[in-house]
């Protein structure tokens, strides 16, 4: 009962990440999940996998260690970091995505020798849920209100390339259904309109890092299988109808076109889905008369002859097509958000990004300018006001936000999942090996991904994924004896308390900030205040809550404590553009442009090309008053 119990629960979780993503609930089950997991395997309740030093466990441990070491490293740039906040953030992102890995290796120990098939169908049945319910909002556009802003699917993870990379896992993992011995026929055919419908979605993300992922892992999980030709027959006749559905689909205006009317939408998508149904009816139809077709060796060999022929074409072309459209790295290359982009190699900017990264890094190679703080360090380097969170690549983010360190910790991770999951492949056989080998493909797709995307900052496909590795890590290794060990457990207990408080404080203060912005809103200064004051009891790293704080005292009228408010954002983040500007525009508001312009210029020092700065603006006319003789 308890490894069934600890399944549900981990089942829940997955579901509530993909729906809820960066939800403080799902941080703080995902930390008390992986716990009690612990606790119960520390007093013999659950299987523990083997110990660090054992050498059937090293790969298991070393992978959640390595995770729990880029956590505290980003942590510890608090130390250093020019946004803590942001750092402080990144030490509980990381700590919950930690436990997303540790679940991921308690699985496998308890579920034994069906420890992979276990993750793999949580796995999928998480990011199925996500992508039925994105296809969902398509069919019933008043399901996502916000549909006719933007016609990519993208709901219900927000982003669309995130909603591909989790399609790119769906397809393989149901190609593994689709394809498996040892399940029943109804359930084989259920994989493959999985599968079909994780094709339509990938398409209709208009994600090319998505479609780009979902072939090459494709074609990584026909390498690791066995009977490959049959499973590749299988993969085109899902594939086919898949593209021909999403072909019609990029015709319609109310399925691709942003800002469609609503009734235009809704006929399209009633259309679609029928068009749908029938394209998944003659999945069925095609993949039962696959599982029937039974070819000769001679007809197999030119099968597969022909299959690997029409692979080199498809990738000369792709390759020819790159090549005429020359340097995809030149910045300003914007690409549309029509299907058309399908066939552009632009890379949207990402170019600058990635050299202002690589900016950031030389800046501080060693420690780098903390965990989080991309958005703030590359305001003094953007050649432009294009506002930018991450630079769109994992590793360039490790890289520039903690330094070498913090890169060198991020490879760790990620040699530690591959060993883990080569580990795996080679130990285990059968219907076993086969669920391995398609949930090896999930977090090398997500690498990747990774490389032009920000998919860390996406609790919804990162802790699914990281629990897959997990349990890849710790598949086939067995157990440690049954031995209780109740003062580890109670120090696991009080460990998962302390990453709690550290997640919910800052959670509380977002919370009390929103209080203080609806009390400002109602004119309540009284209550205002009491709220501001609580946010900054509760993270006093917060330069948010610092400047709600300074603006209340700012509606009360009392001058001082405003100014010292926004001085003491300065203080707390002094390479923080932001901090210097509010300062500034208060020391104009109240008149005192001479001081306004010191600080005025040193915001436009650290961030020239902000939007904030135009002609007659408030630092224009500070400059002016400094410039006239006599007054200051």
């Amino acid at each position: 009962m308890p490894r069934a119990g600890l399944a549900v629960a981990s089942g829940l979780l997955l579901l509530g990440v993909v729906f809820a993503g960066d939800s403080f609930w799902v941080a703080a089950a995902a930390v008390l999940v992986a716990g009690a997991a612990l606790v119960a395997g520390l007093l013999g309740v659950l299987p523990l996998p083997p110990g660090p030093t054992s050498r059937s466990g090293h790969w298991a441990w070393a992978f959640v260690a390595s995770l729990v070491g880029l956590a505290v490293w980003s942590g510890a740039s608090i130390g250093w970091s020019i946004g803590a906040d942001r750092s402080w953030d990144e030490l509980n992102r990381g700590l919950v995505y930690a436990s997303f890995a540790l679940l991921g290796v308690m699985l496998a120990a308890s579920g034994g020798s069906r420890g992979c098939r276990l993750a793999a169908a949580l796995v999928t049945l998480a990011f199925g849920a996500a992508l039925v319910w994105a296809l969902a909002g398509k069919v019933n556009p008043s399901l996502f209100p916000d549909g006719g802003r933007a016609a990519r699917l993208r709901d219900p993870i927000g982003y669309w390339n995130a909603l591909a990379l989790a399609a790119d896992a769906v397809l393989v993992l149901s190609l593994w259904l689709a394809t498996s011995r040892t399940l029943v026929r109804p359930a084989r055919l259920g994989g493959a309109i999985l599968g079909y419908a994780a094709v339509v979605a990938v398409l209709l993300t208009v994600s090319r890092a998505g479609l780009l992922a979902a072939l090459l892992g494709v074609a990584l999980w026909l390498f690791l299988s066995e009977r490959r030709l049959q499973r590749a027959i299988v993969t085109l006749a899902i594939v086919l109808p898949a593209f021909g559905v999403a072909g019609w689909a990029f015709t319609q205006e109310g399925l691709v076109e942003d800002g469609a009317a609503y009734a235009v939408r809704v006929a399209d998508g009633r259309w679609f889905g029928l068009v749908f149904l029938l394209g998944a009816q003659l999945v069925a139809l095609a993949v039962s008369a696959v599982e029937r077709y039974r070819p000769d060796e001679r007809t197999r060999l030119r099968l597969g002859r022909a299959l690997a022929g029409i692979t080199i074409v498809v990738a000369l072309a792709a390759a020819g097509a790159v090549a005429a459209a020359g340097n995809p790295l030149e910045s300003g290359n914007a690409v549309g958000q029509d299907p058309t982009r399908l066939g552009d190699v632009g890379l949207n900017n990402r170019g600058e990004l990635w050299r202002e990264a690589w900016r950031i890094f030389r800046a501080d190679p060693v420690i780098g300018s903390g965990a989080g703080t991309f958005e703030i360090a590359r305001k003094r380097h953007r050649s432009d006001a294009l506002d930018a969170s991450e630079p769109h690549d994992v590793p360039l983010q490790f890289l520039a936000d903690t330094g070498a360190v913090g890169f060198g910790l991020f490879l760790a991770v990620v040699a530690a999942a591959a060993a883990g999951a080569v580990g795996a492949l080679r130990r285990l056989a059968d219907a076993e090996r086969a669920a391995a080998a398609a949930l090896a493909v999930v977090p090398a797709a997500y690498l990747l991904h990774a490389l032009v995307d920000y998919d860390w900052d996406f609790p919804a496909v990162t802790g699914p994924t990281l629990l897959a590795a997990g349990a890849l890590a710790g598949a086939g290794r067995g157990s440690a004896p049954a031995v209780r060990r109740p003062f580890a457990a109670a120090a696991v207990v009080t460990l998962a308390l302390g990453i709690l408080l550290a997640v919910a404080t800052p959670w509380l203060a977002e919370r009390s900030i929103r209080q203080v912005n609806r009390a400002l809103d109602r004119g309540d200064l009284a209550a205002a205040a009491e709220a501001a004051e609580r946010a900054r009891s509760l993270n006093p790293l917060s330069l948010e809550a610092i400047l709600r704080q300074a603006a209340v005292e700012e509606r009360r009228r009392d001058a001082d404590a405003a100014r010292e408010g926004y001085a003491k954002a300065v203080r707390l983040q002094p390479e923080n553009p932001d901090a210097w500007y509010f300062l500034g525009l208060y020391e104009h508001d109240v008149g005192s442009l001479c001081q306004a312009y010191v600080h005025l210029n040193e915001a436009y020092t650290l961030d020239p090309n902000s939007l904030r700065w135009f002609p007659g603006g408030p630092l224009d006319r500070a400059r002016d008053r400094v410039n006239t003789p006599g007054s200051c």
